[in-house]
């Protein structure tokens, strides 16, 4: 049973590459390509414009700590095949929109709530939860499936929004969205974590896998252990939302053809796959807030590169540079929490994390005002710059792991 369970738990990992790069591949990475279109049928300020990704990443937020609680207490697979039902009514209904406001209504309800459900906190919740040793490695090549979706989603969507406009193009991507995740799902996740014959309790002394189990909500909100990471975090998520989904426009500005822009943000996937990699392979291995200061100073390089009027050679580069560290980032936040706070309370531990992460929604709301307002990004990527340097600073004070685990 051992050896079957060693492989099944894989097979699981991959489950969370397809529907992580499905959903995330859709709403996050190709948001910046519908924003053309929507600024000409709407005519609205490109503000308003953001207010969507970031009515999307604050009800995802607001969502996530219920949601959490859920991915602790039932079946997960009910929970990922409900969760890409909403996501394709969500594009069905956005497809049928006369009026800006009624997207935003979408982007606040259904589509965090099918983010919640069928997206990263599923698949790291499901990853924690069935590794104990190499869970670094495990939540790295998981992570891999936004990237993955980030680098699939933006062509395929470039060629229909061409082919078919936008509206057609969300009623294609509703059904991708159902026969994609649901068969899979279903068929797949018919096991439970705890079903299995894992040795997670082993890994851990006797008196932190007593306590683990006992994460309140309150009690994690008085640990500085929560706090400190979440702190350094935020503006690493601003700075990349401000850039990923202002970057139609921002290549539309500086001459680009829209085709220049989705090659970007594939780039910028691919240079996510291999942070994700680099990243959660060594987060098993090396201290965590050393991988953090790596991750922010190639995020400061590009928030510098990209001031003023780079080439395409330079936007390539600094594409590369954000995708490292943004990449980098994601398993190295579920391995600090699951090696701090154990996996029983992952789903809940979790949750809360993303809810305050959301403060980092601000990002691309923030460049998009800071745009209308000087005619540049150049301030708004300044301004991310500087609120990194506390963050840096602040990781000195992270706690090392509970136990270390014998890989």
């Amino acid at each position: 049973a051992m050896t079957s369970s060693r492989q099944y738990r894989w097979i699981v990992v991959l489950l969370t590459v397809v529907f992580q790069a499905v959903s995330v591949g859709i709403l996050i990475y190709s948001f910046a390509l519908f924003v053309v279109p929507w600024l000409d049928t709407f005519s609205s300020p490109r503000r308003d414009i953001m207010l969507a990704i970031v009515a999307l990443q604050l009800g995802t937020g607001a969502m996530s700590p219920l949601s959490g609680r859920a991915l602790d207490k039932y079946p997960i697979r009910y929970l990922i095949c409900c969760g890409s039902i909403v996501m394709a009514a969500g594009f069905v209904l956005i497809s049928l929109a006369t009026a800006w406001w009624q997207i935003i209504i979408v982007y606040t309800t259904l589509l965090p709530l099918g983010m919640v459900l069928a997206g990263p906190l599923a698949a790291q919740t499901l990853v924690a939860k069935w590794f104990s040793k190499r869970r670094g490695l495990a939540i790295g090549i998981s992570a891999m499936g936004t990237s993955m979706g980030g680098f699939i989603f933006p062509q395929i969507i470039s060629y229909l929004l061409e082919g078919f406009g936008w509206r057609s193009s969300l009623i294609i991507l509703s059904l991708v969205t159902v026969v994609t995740v649901c068969p899979l799902t279903w068929y797949i996740l018919k096991k439970e974590p705890n079903e299995t014959t894992l040795p997670a309790a082993a890994d851990l002394p006797a008196e932190t896998f007593i306590e683990v189990p006992q994460w309140t909500s309150m009690k994690l909100l008085r640990s500085p252990t929560f706090w400190i990471p979440v702190i350094a975090l935020i503006p690493l998520n601003a700075a990349f939302g401000g850039i990923q989904f202002n970057l139609g426009a921002l290549m539309q500005d500086l001459g680009y053809q829209p085709g220049r822009a989705a090659m970007l943000i594939s780039l910028i996937s691919i240079a996510m796959i291999v942070g994700k990699l680099v990243f959660g392979g060594l987060a098993d291995l090396v201290d965590h807030r050393r991988l953090y200061w790596v991750a922010a100073s190639l995020m400061a390089c590009a928030l510098v590169t990209i001031q003023g009027t780079p080439s395409y050679a330079v936007m390539l580069g600094s594409s590369v540079l954000i995708g490292l560290a943004t990449g980098g980032i994601l398993p190295l936040m579920g391995v600090i929490y699951a090696s701090r706070f154990g996996t029983a309370s992952f789903g809940r531990v979790y949750g809360l994390v993303n809810m305050f992460l959301t403060i980092g929604a601000f990002g691309p709301l923030l460049a998009g005002w800071i745009y209308d307002l000087s005619s540049s990004y150049d301030d708004a990527f300044t301004l991310f710059l500087l609120l990194l340097i506390p963050a840096a600073v602040g990781m000195k004070w992270l706690n090392p792991p509970l136990s270390e685990d014998p890989s």
